[in-house]
This record gives structure tokens, C-alpha cells and sequence, in this order.
């Protein structure tokens, strides 16, 4: 294995473990696998914070407009 590819599975187990995806029976296998289930994680953890903060700020915004 040269650098880049330590780099990279070193990266993807990273992503993995910060995304809390777990590691499961289906793991990326090869470099192609690994960049775009990162590229897949990151941009779920993305999605659901950007979710869960609008359905915050909405019941906050509701819940000052009933005080």
C-alpha cells in the first residue's frame, strides 16, 4: 500500500466512526467504494442537521408566538 491508500481507508474508517454509520456487514472494498460512501455519509450527516436545526427554529418560533 502506498501513502495515498492509507490516507484514504484511514479517512473512511474516520468518517465512518464520526458519522456513527458503524461499520456494519457492507464496508467499502475498494477506493472507488470507500470515496463515495464518505462523500454519501457526510452529506447525509449534512442533510439531517440542516433538518433537525429548521424543525428546531420553526418550534422555537412557535413556541415564542404562544407566550
Amino acid at each position: 500500500m502506498d501513502t495515498f491508500d492509507l490516507f484514504e481507508v484511514s479517512f473512511y474508517y474516520v468518517v465512518t466512526t464520526i458519522t456513527t454509520v458503524g461499520y456494519g456487514d457492507i464496508s467499502g472494498t475498494n477506493t472507488l467504494e470507500r470515496i463515495i460512501c464518505c462523500f454519501l455519509m457526510l452529506s447525509g450527516v449534512i442533510a439531517f442537521s440542516y433538518a433537525t436545526g429548521t424543525l428546531s427554529t420553526i418550534m422555537s418560533s412557535y413556541d415564542s408566538t404562544n407566550a
